[in-house]
C-alpha cells in the first residue's frame, strides 16, 4: 500500500526547510509529499520549487476548491489529489511528530481503517500550547470512548491516517478548519470502519504564527461531538 502525507500550509516559510527534511529522514515508509497552498503571494512556495528539484516525490499544489480557502479547503483539495492507498495529514508548523507516521502506517497495513494519533493515551503527551485548548481536548479524548463508543483518548488531534476507502465513503461537510478531522472520524465510526489508535508527542510551534482559531471553530467541535454522542445513543437503544 502506498502512503501520502498532506500539508497543508500558509506562510511557513520559517518552518518549512526543516519539516520537509525531518518527514524525509524519519518516515522510513516510501511516500508522495503533498503540500496544498492558497495563493501564489505565499512564502512557501519558492522553497518548495526548490525542493521539487531535489525530490521526486514532492507535490505542490494550489487549493481548487473555487474560492474556498483556509485549511480545511486545503485538505479537501490534498485528498482528491491522492489515487488511493493511505493518507495522513499534518501540520508543516513542527507540532506533529513524524516519526508517529511509521506507527500508523502499520496499524492500516493490520487492517485498520482511520489512525488516531493520541496526545492522551500511554505513551503521548502535549508540550505547550493553550491552556483552555488543552484541558478541552483533553477532557473530550478521555470520554470519548464512552460518550462516542470510539476507541481513541484524542479524537481531536488532526494528526490521522486514513484510507482512501473511508474518504470515499464519507460526504465532508465541515467548512470551519481542523474539526473536518473529528468529522471523519465519527462517521468512519457509525460507518463501521475499524479504528485505534497509537500515541504521539504534540510540541506547541516555535516559530511562525499558529493558524488555529479556538473561539471560530469551537462551534463547529462542538457539533460534531454531540452528533457523535446523538449516533452512539441511538445504536445502544436500537441494539437493546
Amino acid at each position: 500500500m502506498n502512503l501520502s502525507i498532506i500539508l497543508p500550509i500558509y506562510n511557513e516559510a520559517e518552518n518549512i526547510d526543516k519539516v520537509i527534511k525531518i518527514i524525509e529522514l524519519e518516515v522510513k515508509i516510501p511516500h508522495q509529499l503533498i503540500l496544498v497552498y492558497d495563493f501564489d503571494e505565499d512564502n512557501t512556495v519558492p522553497l518548495i520549487d526548490k525542493w521539487q528539484k531535489k525530490l521526486k516525490n514532492i507535490r505542490l499544489i494550489k487549493n481548487n476548491q473555487g474560492n474556498k480557502k483556509g485549511v480545511v479547503n486545503a485538505i479537501k483539495t490534498g485528498f482528491k489529489a491522492v489515487i488511493g492507498g493511505a493518507i495522513v495529514v499534518t501540520m508543516a508548523d513542527l507540532s506533529d511528530d513524524p516519526k508517529t507516521i511509521n506507527q500508523m502506517f502499520e496499524k492500516i497495513q493490520q487492517g485498520y481503517d482511520v489512525v488516531c494519533a493520541s496526545r492522551y493515551s500511554k505513551g503521548g503527551g502535549k508540550i505547550g500550547g493553550p491552556i483552555i485548548k488543552s484541558l478541552l481536548s483533553k477532557l473530550s479524548g478521555l470520554m470519548t470512548p464512552s460518550l462516542l463508543g470510539i476507541p481513541t483518548k484524542d479524537v481531536t488531534n488532526a494528526l490521522k491516517m486514513y484510507t482512501k476507502k473511508v474518504l470515499e465513503a464519507i460526504k465532508i461537510e465541515s467548512s470551519g478548519g481542523f474539526e473536518l478531522s473529528m468529522e471523519i472520524v465519527i462517521k468512519a465510526h457509525n460507518q463501521g470502519f475499524k479504528i485505534t489508535e497509537v500515541p504521539t508527542i504534540w510540541r506547541d510551534r516555535t516559530t511562525g504564527e499558529s493558524r488555529f482559531k479556538i473561539l471560530a471553530w469551537l462551534p463547529s467541535y462542538i457539533h460534531w461531538y454531540f452528533w457523535g454522542i446523538r449516533k452512539n445513543l441511538q445504536r445502544t437503544i436500537n441494539f437493546k
